[in-house]
């Protein structure tokens, strides 16, 4: 299964990805990340946006010193020690959706203040970039009036949209694997990836909690594994939130159909057979297309071929 060592323009500091959604954010970080001193990074629960945070202080030009993530509730509470370890590096200050009016009025001041320290050119007395995140959009906080219109507008000079992992699919099989060979690592052992109903069943998923989620079941799966492949009964429970377009979807015109659980499959309990049913889903959109399906799924061609072959020895044996 092809990784981010294949293919480095997969991966960006602390980030992979090769979908085209993930490739733009790349060239928007590389392309910003040396001028940045106020930014703000959004995007749902689990996304990865302290990582990106992580990533853009590697870019710029406060890589050589301190990183320091903080909760912008908690930040007021600690303000002087927290500005003497971030001087001159790099301030992350997350979950802004939660401040109050009194702590957004604070916040705009160290602004202000921020701003006259880098005027008198003194980088060392203040944090020389600070980034914020939120798992809501400035926007809609601003229009809920949680949130100043003055400091969401200083906040949102340059902002990177992180996107959710239901909108990036085609990672997962990247992630999955680095996961599961970086787990394997730690563990002392050589997990070469996925097979592939495995990564049907994550492709399947769609990951609510997303990066944060994959990662903690693909941690418990490592563990479970015991050989170099991890099975599909080695991925615990992945709730109750299908993707999309697991239900059935029979076509009388399509040959790929024959052999799809038929009549009831919706109410079908098996995760395998919901499988089955995505993936010849996706073979209809393609038209029969296996190259473009494989490609809608995320998978190899070689991928996709395996799965449908495993599904036509069940059915022989069956």
């Amino acid at each position: 299964m092809t990784t981010s060592t294949d293919h480095p323009e997969w991966t960006l500091g602390f980030l992979n990805g090769r979908s085209a959604v993930m490739q733009r954010l790349f060239s928007q970080m590389r392309s910003t990340a040396t001028h940045l001193r106020i930014a703000t990074l959004e995007g749902e629960s689990g996304t990865g946006k302290t990582a990106a945070a992580r990533t853009l202080h590697a870019l710029g030009p406060a890589a050589g010193h301190a990183f320091l993530p903080c909760p912008a509730t908690q930040f007021f509470e600690q303000l002087p020690a927290i500005i003497r370890e971030a001087r001159d590096g790099t301030l992350l200050l997350t979950h802004i959706e939660a401040l109050s009016s009194p702590q957004q009025m604070r916040l705009i001041e160290f602004l202000q203040w921020l701003d006259h320290q880098h005027a008198r050119h003194l980088p060392d007395s203040a944090p020389r970039q600070v980034f914020f995140s939120s798992s809501v959009p400035v926007r809609r906080l601003v229009s809920s009036a949680t949130l100043r219109i003055d400091l969401a507008n200083r906040l949102t000079v340059i902002r990177f949209l992180i996107p959710p992992l239901r909108e990036r699919r085609e990672d997962i099989p990247l992630l999955a694997t680095e996961l599961a060979q970086g787990f394997g690592a730690t563990q002392g052992r050589i997990i070469r990836g996925l097979h592939p109903q495995t990564l049907a069943r994550l492709l399947a998923h769609r990951w609510p909690d997303n990066i944060r989620e994959l990662e903690t079941v693909i941690h418990a799966a490592a563990l479970s594994c015991q050989g170099q492949w991890i099975r599909p009964i080695d991925i615990p429970p992945l709730g109750p939130d299908p993707l999309p377009g697991t239900e059935s979807a029979t076509s009388a015109a399509n040959p790929q159909a024959t052999h799809r659980p038929t009549a009831g499959a919706d109410e079908d309990p098996n995760l395998d057979h919901a499988i089955q049913r995505h993936v010849h889903r996706v073979l209809e959109r393609a038209e029969g297309n296996k190259l473009r399906a494989a490609r809608m799924l995320g998978i190899s061609r070689s991928t996709l071929y395996r799965l449908l072959d495993a599904e036509e020895a069940a059915h022989e044996e069956a």
